[in-house]
């Protein structure tokens, strides 16, 4: 699990920025596939549904062909109650030259439920051919609706890997089959867990593996072995050499299960412009000027996926201190960004100020602190089924 630090909030001078991004992506665009329709009858049970978004082809109109996807960091599975109809996700963006996705913007999500929130995110985590910097860039998610007792384990597998989520009976038993959770489950009475310090994180995603076993009449796991994993051996190995090591009460049982997982590693923001490109009122400059400090709350969406960013904000503040008038000048790597420093800003609250203050600038900074960043090395995540 990754420890995320507060925001930083700091003034800064400057001039404004002109806008990052040019029109949406008109030459070389490809019309959508149409959206996986799930209907239910009235008066019919809805079934289980999981939720997966598939990323088309990226086009960019400076470069005239599809970008190939070095790495391919997916939305998460989202677990529905009922069948639902979503349209496809259009997102916008440009490449920097190292293949990382910026100035990521797409008007379909601003009204648009939890469910594709973790669009931007992972599309900030991929990474695409490394090269020259490509501009006016787009993607189309399409929304795939799958049966939860239907659907591949892989499937399965990470839904139950994905923060926020826990698997039910019904999934454990299509993982592992067997007697486990029927009746009293086993009692631990030993708990082995991996050693995190030998693993190596991802960007931006977790790693995870489930390992099944049986118990045998002395409580000790027998049958260990890897029944679906994010593909990383290390992890592997580590996860059947922690389940191996427990013991149990309880007697004898098949089809056990345990899913561990490690944290994402930081996706860093992009370079943020010096502070004195801003240019800000030097009247707003005062040490003591909170009557409410800012709330500082990471998007969690971003958090989950250790995204750093950050945003610059004009405002004004009014004789009693109340903070109107705010302005995005610039965020990264996405406009989300941007109205989450928006939101950390409007309620916060200056001390009244005489005549009140206008131009001010402020640049909030979504960012996880190093020292942090080194203990979650040694942080994970368990689950039994």
């Amino acid at each position: 699990m990754v420890a995320l630090a507060p925001i930083g909030f700091g003034l800064s001078r400057g001039i404004m920025l002109s806008e990052l991004f040019a029109a949406a992506l008109a030459a070389n665009s490809v019309p959508p596939p149409p959206p996986s329709i799930v209907t239910v009858a009235p008066g019919q049970a809805a079934e289980r549904q999981i939720l997966t978004f598939n990323p088309g082809p990226a086009l960019c109109k400076t470069a005239g062909a599809e970008i190939p996807i070095a790495v391919l960091v997916a939305p998460n599975p989202v677990a529905l109650g009922r069948a639902q109809v979503r349209e496809p996700v259009t997102v916008s963006f440009d490449i920097d030259a190292d293949g990382r996705a910026f100035n990521i913007r797409s008007d379909a999500l601003r009204n648009i439920r939890t469910d594709a929130r973790d669009i931007v995110p992972s599309l900030r985590a991929s990474r695409f051919a490394a090269g020259a910097q490509r501009l006016e860039c787009q993607i189309t998610y399409t929304p795939v609706f799958q049966n939860r007792d239907e659907a591949p384990l892989e499937l399965l597998g990470r839904l139950g890997a994905s923060p926020r989520t826990r698997l039910d009976k019904e999934d454990w038993d299509r993982i592992s089959p067997g007697d486990c959770r029927e009746g009293k489950r086993p009692a631990p009475l030993v708990r082995g867990y991996p050693d995190w310090r030998r693993l190596e994180r991802s960007e931006g995603a977790r790693k995870w593996t489930y390992v099944t076993f049986d118990i045998d009449v002395d409580g000790q796991p027998v049958n260990v072995a890897t029944a679906l994993s994010s593909g990383d051996p290390a992890l592997d190995a580590e996860g059947r050499e922690a389940t191996a090591k427990g013991r149990f009460a309880g007697g004898e049982h098949t089809g056990c299960a345990n899913v561990w997982w490690t944290g994402p590693e930081t996706v860093p923001a992009p370079p943020a412009p010096p502070v004195s490109e801003y240019d800000g009122n030097p009247a707003c400059e005062i040490d003591d000027r909170w009557a409410r400090p800012p709330r500082l709350t990471y998007p969690e969406s971003y958090r989950q996926r250790a995204v750093e960013g950050w945003a610059v904000l004009r405002f004004d503040v009014a004789p009693w201190g109340e903070i109107g008038a705010i302005e995005v000048l610039a965020a990264q790597p996405s406009d989300e960004i941007g109205n989450a420093a928006m939101a950390v800003l409007r309620n916060a609250q200056f001390k009244p100020q005489q005549g009140g203050l206008s131009g001010c600038v402020d640049r909030v900074m979504f960012r996880i602190r190093a020292e942090e960043r080194e203990a979650a090395d040694s942080v994970g995540g368990a689950e039994a089924g």
